[in-house]
């Protein structure tokens, strides 16, 4: 396996997620001093419920759990085995909504709270209702597993939240991903929702009609005291962030292009020269911010074997085909075509 991908420095999460990672791993007979080995953690920190880890020591942890154990399942496993008490107050908030509707809105908002690697975003398309999920750090070779993991979880979630159980036709949602199937899904087929692999995008598909159903445990006063923990983690994740991170929030690409410096500024209520200033007193540019958003999105559409790399590089706004495999050479050291196989190489998993 090659190096895990590098997220931001500066991300947390919850010190729990790790732990359930270490846990089915401890589970399958694997030593904790190997496990943790370059980590610097403690299964003691990993147990402090209110605790927050850096992304890059989660991401050593998946890295050293796969080169052990090469499975695949692993995703599936931890999807759903997730309680809602491991969310904290978002899990807290999705249990006390009115409705389905309301909790799938409470996520959008709130999930960013305790993973703010990733955005889940919701429309109505007649009469089905498709849930997207974006990565806002590039995932490299481990993308199709942390993308499998975090939908598996999401629906398990969404179902226990109606008190269904996701592989249930009373939840009746499918998964559509991007890569193709893993050789561990066959073992937790009966246990999942429906998947549909080589797909376009991560989604979460299911009737339009469930999203007025409504929670047994709604209670009004609990959402309103989540949403004001979970307001309270944004504001503080937002002034970690600073400038740099509002602007790769913006960075998203629709037609084909991506939002000029002019465009984000405006957004952002500055001048472009205000703007400027405060990314280079951060260390990066405009430019820097939107090269690595199209890394992101590149390795992303990259790792969809159904497209064709002419495809991707439209995708990212590169009319030009050289161009774009000059840029993807630069900012990874290698040709698209090279780095799809490295991926396709790397996904030898169970």
């Amino acid at each position: 396996m090659s190096s895990p991908p590098p997220p931001s420095l500066s991300a947390t999460i919850p010190a729990t997620y790790a732990l359930s990672l270490l846990s089915l791993m401890l589970e399958r007979g694997h030593r904790e001093a190997d496990l943790l080995a370059g980590s610097q953690l403690t299964r003691e920190q990993l147990q402090d419920q209110r605790a927050q880890i850096g992304a890059w020591q989660y991401a050593v942890l998946l890295a050293t759990a796969l080169r052990l154990d090469r499975d695949h399942g692993l995703a599936y496993e931890l999807g759903l085995r997730s309680q809602v008490t491991k969310h904290g107050f978002v899990g807290f908030g999705l249990i006390s909504c009115a409705t389905l509707r309301e909790a799938i809105e409470f996520s959008e908002r709130y999930f960013r709270a305790r993973v703010p690697a990733f955005t889940n975003a919701m429309t109505v398309q007649g009469d089905e209702v498709v849930i997207e999920l974006r990565e806002t750090v590039p995932l490299g070779p481990y993308r199709a597993f942390v993308m499998d993991l975090v939908v598996v979880e999401l629906c398990s979630l969404f179902a226990k939240v109606m008190g269904l159980d996701p592989a249930s036709a009373g939840w009746a949602s499918r998964i559509h991903v991007p890569h193709a199937e893993p050789q561990a899904y066959a073992r937790y087929r009966d246990r999942l929702p429906p998947f549909t692999f080589n797909q376009r995008a991560v989604e979460i598909h299911f009737p339009a009609r469930m999203l007025d159903e409504p929670i047994a445990t709604a209670d009004p006063v609990s959402v309103q005291l989540a949403i004001e923990r979970c307001e309270q983690e944004m504001s503080r994740q937002a002034a970690a962030s600073g400038t740099r991170g509002q602007v790769v929030e913006r960075l998203r690409c629709e037609g084909g292009r991506y939002p000029e410096l002019a465009e984000v500024a405006e957004q952002l209520h500055v001048s472009e020269r205000t703007l400027k200033r405060r990314l280079q007193a951060e260390g990066c540019s405009f430019q820097a911010l939107l090269d690595e958003v199209r890394q992101r999105d590149a390795e992303r559409l990259l790792a969809n074997p159904q497209l064709a790399i002419k495809q991707v590089a439209d995708a990212v706004g590169y009319a030009d085909p050289a161009n774009f495999a000059r840029a993807f050479g630069k900012w990874t050291g290698l040709s698209p075509k090279a780095w799809r196989d490295r991926l396709v190489a790397s996904r030898g998993l169970k």
